[in-house]
């Protein structure tokens, strides 16, 4: 595994996050870095970017539960009290996949589980899937959302 130190991760996925504007309300947790070094157009962060756009949820926060190993899926990688940082204060947690979900059960946060949203998911594969995750995730964040 592959261990990078915050201001890696946080230099790699800028150039995707040219219009993102944080929230203080909303934080999306997703599971760890990619090995990728340069974000993809039709990668897991552009479908996020786009899935927040197509809801109308125009600023809310990102966090990898596991922020400074790559592809891990490690309880043991979890730092702990990042993560109690980062959702302090939130109203609203969304929770990419079931190894964040667990994640968020354990520290008891309160959260949404929605599929993760990586090309390699195969829910996708179904064109009627996807919108079913965007009215959940709509229903969720309705009080973010522009209409």
């Amino acid at each position: 595994i592959l261990i990078y130190d915050n201001s890696f991760v946080k230099q790699k996925y800028k150039s995707c996050k040219k219009n993102h504007k944080k929230s203080n309300g909303v934080i999306i947790l997703g599971m760890s870095p990619s090995t990728r070094t340069k974000p993809s157009k039709n990668g897991t962060y552009a479908r996020l970017e786009n899935w927040c756009t197509s809801i109308g949820l125009k600023r809310w926060s990102f966090h990898n539960v596991v922020h400074n190993r790559v592809n891990s899926a490690s309880m043991s990688d979890v730092d702990e009290e990042e993560l109690l940082k980062r959702v302090a204060g939130k109203k609203k947690v969304v929770a990419l996949g079931g190894f964040v979900s667990r994640v968020c059960t354990k520290y008891k946060i309160d959260h949404c589980k929605v599929d993760h949203p990586s090309s390699r998911n195969r829910n996708f594969n179904d064109p009627s899937y996807e919108p079913k995750v965007l009215a959940k995730l709509k229903a969720y964040l309705h009080e973010y959302c522009d209409d």
